[in-house]
């Protein structure tokens, strides 16, 4: 999706929330993607980091295009009450920092960093926004296989970790192609 029809598909579906800390974590689209299709010859620790800093800079990009909008790059820099309709957030720092153990592979993409995000903001909802939704009957590990989230995903959401992280309530999908914004919810069994 161009930065223009993405534009303004977020200005449509913005309006249609729930007023509440909408914040952005931005994937990797068509550049990450030839990252992933030339990294059979590359490390994948500096494939998974150069994919991070190409997530980061369309955040930035993004955040550019309306005064609405703000971007963060710690948690501690999001105000408690942020101003912005929407807010991105920048992960790079954030991840080599926060001591957030994610695997550095392919097995993590930006619904694993969101999903570890939101546990840590103890978000009750989590919200990803996709080009289609999933199967209405496909179980999580199932999503998995298909690569609609990505391997970790699971782990993500339902292990309890060292740090206690609460449990996101609700993750939801919605088709950001669609012209309703169709949504579906997740079905899975919370373990924590």
């Amino acid at each position: 999706m161009r930065l223009t029809d993405l534009t303004a598909r977020i200005r449509d579906w913005l309006p249609r929330q729930s007023p509440m800390l909408n914040l952005c974590i931005v994937g990797g689209g068509r550049s990450v993607q030839k990252i992933k299709d030339n990294a059979c010859s590359l490390d994948s620790s500096a494939t998974h980091w150069e994919s991070i800093r190409q997530m980061d800079r369309h955040a930035t990009e993004l955040s550019q295009v309306s005064p609405d909008w703000a971007i963060f790059d710690s948690i501690q820099s999001i105000p408690p009450v942020p101003s912005a309709t929407l807010n991105f957030f920048k992960t790079e720092d954030w991840l080599r920092n926060s001591g957030t153990c994610l695997p550095e592979s392919w097995e993590v993409t930006s619904d694993s960093i969101a999903a570890i995000l939101a546990r840590i903001l103890a978000a009750h909802e989590l919200v990803l926004l996709k080009s289609t939704l999933p199967p209405i009957e496909a179980e999580l590990t199932q999503l998995m296989d298909m690569e609609f989230v990505d391997r970790y995903f699971e782990t993500d959401i339902t292990s309890a970790s060292s740090n206690q992280l609460p449990a996101v309530h609700r993750i939801k999908f919605v088709n950001f192609r669609d012209d309703n914004f169709a949504e579906q919810n997740l079905r899975w069994s919370q373990t924590d």
